[in-house]
C-alpha cells in the first residue's frame, strides 16, 4: 500500500484517500491475498490503469473532513450510542495510543470567554430653550426701526429687472398689435407673432430675476441675520430638568 500511494501521486488528496480505502477493504475482506494480487496486478500497473480512467472529483466539504477523521464511526454511534459514548467516557490509558485530534475547521475557543468592555455611551443632555422677555423687548425696538428700512431698500433692488420685464412685455404686446393690424400677409403677421413671443419670454425672465433677487435677499436679511441675531440674544439653552 506505501508503493501504491507513491505511485497514487496525481490524484488529487481526497480521491488518493478513497482509492487507498477501497484497495485496503478488499484486502481485507480477501480470503487469498495472493489471489488478488495476481488479479489485480503490480502496483504500477495498478497505478497506470487508475490514471488512465482517472476524473478529478470535487474537494469535499470542512464537515465531511471533520467527519472521516473522526475516531468514531458514524455507523456505530447510530447503532448503538450508549455503549459508545461509555467508551469514550471511560479513562484513557496513559500509554495506549491516543487517536488523532480533529475538529471542524475552527480554532478552539475557551469556554467561559471574558466579555469585552464596552465603554458606556455618553448621556444625551435634554435641553430646553427660555426666551428672555426684556432683551427681546429690547431687542424687537431696533430690529424693528433698522430692519425695515434696510428690508424695502433689498426689496428695490429687484424692482428695477421687474419693471423692465413689465414694460417689455407691454411694449411688445402694443407693437405687435399694431403692427398686425397693418400687414396682408399671413407669413408676415405669424413672423411678428413669434418675434413678439420671443420678446414676452425675455420679459418674464426679467420679472422672475427681479423676485427672485428680492426674495433671497429679504430672506439673508430677516430670515437669517436678524433671526439669527435675535435667537443669539434673547434665547437662554437650559438642561431639563
Amino acid at each position: 500500500m506505501a508503493e501504491l500511494d507513491r505511485l497514487l501521486g496525481f490524484m488529487s488528496s481526497w480521491d488518493r484517500q478513497a482509492a487507498l480505502k477501497k484497495y485496503r477493504a478488499l484486502f481485507a475482506a480477501a480470503e487469498d491475498e495472493a489471489a488478488l494480487i495476481e488479479q489485480l496486478g503490480t502496483p504500477t500497473k495498478l497505478a497506470i490503469d487508475l490514471a488512465a480512467a482517472y476524473v478529478p472529483t470535487r474537494p469535499p466539504s470542512a464537515l465531511a473532513q471533520a467527519l472521516s477523521q473522526c475516531p468514531v464511526a458514524l455507523e456505530d454511534l447510530l447503532r448503538d450510542p450508549g455503549a459508545l459514548a461509555a467508551d469514550l467516557s471511560a479513562p484513557a490509558d496513559a500509554d495506549a495510543p491516543q487517536p488523532e485530534t480533529w475538529s471542524f475547521g475552527q480554532e478552539s475557543l475557551p469556554l467561559d470567554p471574558a466579555e469585552p468592555e464596552v465603554d458606556p455611551e455618553p448621556e444625551e443632555t435634554l435641553t430646553r430653550s427660555r426666551v428672555k422677555v426684556g432683551a427681546l423687548i429690547a431687542y424687537l425696538i431696533p430690529a424693528i426701526v433698522i430692519g425695515l428700512p434696510i428690508a424695502a431698500v433689498l426689496v428695490c433692488i429687484g424692482l428695477p429687472f421687474i419693471a423692465a420685464g413689465a414694460a417689455l412685455i407691454f411694449t411688445s404686446v402694443l407693437q405687435t398689435l399694431r403692427i398686425i393690424g397693418l400687414l396682408r400677409l399671413v407669413s408676415d403677421m405669424l413672423l411678428t407673432g413669434g418675434a413678439a413671443l420671443i420678446v414676452c419670454a425675455v420679459g418674464l425672465l426679467l420679472c422672475w430675476l427681479g423676485l427672485w433677487i428680492s426674495m433671497e435677499l429679504c430672506w439673508l436679511w430677516v430670515g437669517k441675520a436678524l433671526t439669527g441675531l435675535g435667537r443669539r440674544l434673547c434665547v437662554r439653552e437650559e438642561a431639563a430638568q
